[in-house]
Parts: structure tokens; sequence; C-alpha cells
């Protein structure tokens, strides 16, 4: 479990204090800074509610060596109704919500490394490309990616002088 204050890992038990009426489950130096410890009788409360959820374990796209395809809201949908799938009926076999669907075949949401998976298997459709496929590669080899600011600032050296 983390600290809901600093974020750093937990070792031991988490503790409970009040900040601003609310109840969070903080590391030792977090519990003695800020915020005052939960009462017995509130902490009975607390621990009967539900535990804080961790974050998600689902890795982002962007961290990943791995993209979406330019278009993938179109190839979504093009490949569902080719199915003769509703919206409500793929929704219900990804376990999602239509709306997220929605949102995903209209480009608003990208869905994540574990959907986007889902929807290839279920879709029959390559959804996720990578890194080092989409960008174009020069002569020698490496990948056009622009400029980074690192040249940007040796750029405009080497033009004052």
């Amino acid at each position: 479990m983390y600290c809901e204050i600093c974020g750093r890992p937990i070792e031991g038990e988490p503790i409970p204090i009040e900040v601003d009426k609310a109840v969070l489950y903080v590391c030792k130096s977090c519990a003695a800074r800020y915020g005052k410890r939960v009462s017995p009788q509130l902490q009975q409360a607390v621990q009967k509610k539900t535990p804080p959820r961790p974050k998600s374990a689902t890795p982002r796209l962007q961290s990943l060596d791995v993209d979406l395809v330019e278009n993938f809201g179109e190839v979504i949908k093009r490949a569902r109704e080719n199915l003769g799938l509703s919206r409500e009926a793929l929704a219900a076999m990804l376990g999602i919500k239509e709306a997220v669907l929605r949102r995903i075949e209209s480009g608003q949401l990208q869905p994540d490394l574990a959907l986007a998976k889902k929807l290839e298997k279920t879709l029959g459709v390559k959804l996720l490309i990578n890194i080092a496929e989409e960008g174009a590669t020069s002569g020698s080899g490496r990948i056009d990616r622009g400029l980074t600011l690192g040249e940007v600032a040796e750029i405009r050296d080497s033009d004052e002088k």
C-alpha cells in the first residue's frame, strides 16, 4: 500500500489520520507531520467501509513501447459494424459501459493496454503498433523523431555566434 500523502510505499501497517474531515492512510513520517490520528470509534467505522482502492496496475500505452493506430476509433467502429454487433453487445462482451465504447469509437477516449488487446482479439483488428515501427527511419537507421529541446538550444547557440 502507498501513502496517500507522499506516495511512498508504506512499511508495516498504514496509519489512518484525519485531514480536513477526510480519513487518509499514511506512512509514519506523514502521520507525524499532517493531520491528527483518527479516534478509535472513527477508525472502526472507517474499517467497516471498503479500504481505499490501490492505484490501477493497468499500464498506460504511453509508458510502453506501443501506441494506438492513428484512427483507432474508426477501425473499431467499422469492425464492430462488419461483425453485425451493436455497441451495447460489444460493450457487454468487453465488460465495459456502452458510453465508454461510444467515446472510444469517437476518438474522445483512448483505451488502456488491456482493453486495446481485448478489442483486437474480439474484433480481429490491429490497434497496437510498436513505436519503433511507427516512426520513419533515416538512412543511418535512426528513428526520425524531430528536434529535442537540447538540439534547439544548440541551434540557437550556433546562430548567435
